[in-house]
Formats: C-alpha cells, structure tokens, sequence
C-alpha cells in the first residue's frame, strides 16, 4: 500500500499533536551529517566572523602599510633629492679642490724654481767666502811670527794693565775707608759739638744741667786722683768721655751726673765705654747719682738691645729713651 498525500497530512497533524515525535522522526529520516549540519554552520559562521574580522584587521594594516609605503617613497625621493644636491655639491667642491691643488702645484713649482736660484746664488757665496777665507788663511801664514810677536806683546800690555786697575782699585778702596771713617769722624765731631754746646738736651734728664768744661772736668778728676778715688789709668779713661753733666736728679734733687758717649749711629761700643766710664765716675763721686747715656741720631739694634740690657738711655735730638723703652728698631 503507498504512502498517499493524505496519509502525509495526517501524519503533519499527528506531528502537531505530538512534537516529541519530531525529532525522532528527524533522526529517522536525516543521515547523521544532515543532523550536524546545524552545528556545523554554526562553528562555519563563527569562523567566517572570524575571517571576516582578520580580512577587516588586513585591510587596516594593508592601509597603514600603505600609508607607510606612501611615506617611505616621500623619504626615499627626498633623500634622492638630497643626495642629487651632495652630489652636485661634492663635484662643485671637488672641482674647487682640483683648482686649488693645480694652483698649489704651480706655487710648489715656483717655489722650487726659486730655492734653486737661491741655492746656487748660496753656494756662489760659500764659494766666495771660501776663497777669500783660503787668501785670508794664507795672508795669516806668512804674517804667523809678525802675529805672534803682536799677541805676546798685546798680553803683555793686557797683564800691566791689569796689574794697574789692581793697585789703582786698592787704593780706592783705601780711600774709600779714609772717607768712610773721616765722614764718621767728621760726624761724631759735629754730633759732639751739638751735645756738648746745648745743655737744653738734658733737661728732660736732669734739672739745671750745666755741660763740664774741660778746666771743670780737670779740677774734678784732680780732685779725685788727690783723695786716691781714681788711678790714673781711671781717670785717663774718664777724661775720654765725650760730655759730662752735671745738674740735680729729677727723682731727689741731689746731684747727679751723666756720662755721654756721642755717635752719628750708636754701636755697642758707645753703650760698653759709657756702661765702664759711669763707674768711673761713681767711683769719683760716690754720693752722687750718675746716669749712663748714649746720644745719637740712630741706634744699631745690637747697641739698642744692649743698652736695654745694661741700663743705658737713648738720648737722640733731645729726647730721651729710658733703656726699657728703646725701641727695637731704630
């Protein structure tokens, strides 16, 4: 019996009636790859999403490459551009050094041209002074013993010459010194004149100072000898002082002397002879107070610190130094 539309109408509305049966009627009538299909479009579309986003993602990057392309073909037209323009630049500067070095070239030449005129107008004159050196030396040959005669006669001459500014610069210095100590002299006298004329110096050292005179200082050391106070080698040595004073002590109004040495500059020796004649003198006149000064313009520092050391005034222009106030430098 045949399958009849009818009984397929039927069987729609049994299908209708039923729809478990559907798919059981389905896995009777499909093959297994028909049943899959469904999946398998599934999985197929989802991959031709995929595809489809990659071939989107391709497009992109084919249009950055492209613009990337675009770009590079820009650089590489500039860079042939900048490269035609080196070019030309490097030929116009290697013309530039061709013309340079041509030139340089000809200077070398000229240059050369003239060295060699110079060297033989050079080795014309050495030829010349070589010549007339060979005349010269012959000329000297035959004259030798004439020459020689000459220089041993010459140094003779040289040696009492020499021997002359010798004697001559000793006595010189000779002189020198008899000037030097005839200045010293002839200072210290004036110095001396001043000191002992002008008794207004030693009134800020005594009161009323009055200079000795030389009857005054006779009588006083007579009278010293006479009482065997004094030798007479004592008061030989007293009678050298260069001034005496005689006045009042300021601090007790006794007598009181001064026993000066007097000096353009003051050494140590005026300190040592003024040091030894102020015993002396205290000797002579031992209730009498007797102060032991050294008078100048300038103190040596050695003078100065010896009269520090020994008790000495600096007497210099009327002005007086106790010997703790000297100064170190004077």
């Amino acid at each position: 019996m045949g399958f009849t539309v009818r009984d397929f109408n039927d069987l729609v509305r049994l299908l209708d009636r039923h729809p478990e049966w559907v798919e059981a009627l389905r896995q009777r009538l499909l093959t297994r790859e028909l049943l899959e299909s469904p999946k398998t479009l599934r999985r197929l579309s989802l991959r031709i999403g995929r595809v489809e986003q990659a071939v989107e993602d391709l497009k992109a990057t084919v249009q950055d490459l492209a613009q990337s392309v675009k770009a590079l073909t820009e650089s590489v037209t500039a860079l042939t551009q900048g490269q035609q323009q080196r070019d030309e630049a490097f030929a116009a500067f290697r013309a530039e050094v061709d013309r340079r070095f041509a030139e340089l070239a000809e200077a070398q030449r000229r240059t050369e041209e003239s060295v060699a005129a110079h060297r033989a107008e050079t080795d014309r004159r050495f030829a010349e002074l070589a010549e007339a050196q060979r005349r010269h030396y012959e000329e000297f040959a035959a004259h030798r013993q004439e020459f020689l005669e000459y220089r041993t006669e010459t140094d003779r001459r040289f040696a009492e010459l020499a021997k002359a500014i010798r004697i001559l610069s000793q006595r010189v210095d000779r002189l020198d010194q008899r000037v030097d100590n005839l200045d010293g002299q002839v200072r210290g006298w004036v110095h001396e004149d001043r000191y002992r004329t002008r008794p207004r110096r030693y009134y800020r050292l005594l009161l009323e100072p009055h200079i000795l005179s030389t009857e005054e200082r006779d009588e006083l050391l007579g009278q010293a000898e006479a009482d065997s106070r004094l030798t007479v080698e004592e008061a030989a040595e007293l009678e050298d002082t260069d001034v005496l004073v005689r006045g009042h002590s300021r601090a007790t109004g006794g007598e009181a002397f001064l026993v000066v040495e007097v000096s353009a500059k003051v050494n140590t020796d005026d300190v040592e002879r003024a040091v030894k004649r102020a015993e002396i003198l205290r000797k002579a006149r031992p209730e009498a107070e007797v102060i032991r000064v050294a008078a100048g313009p300038r103190i040596h520092p050695l003078a100065a610190q010896a009269a520090r050391d020994q008790g000495v005034w600096w007497l210099t222009d009327s002005r007086p130094y106790a010997p703790h106030d000297i100064p170190q430098e004077s």
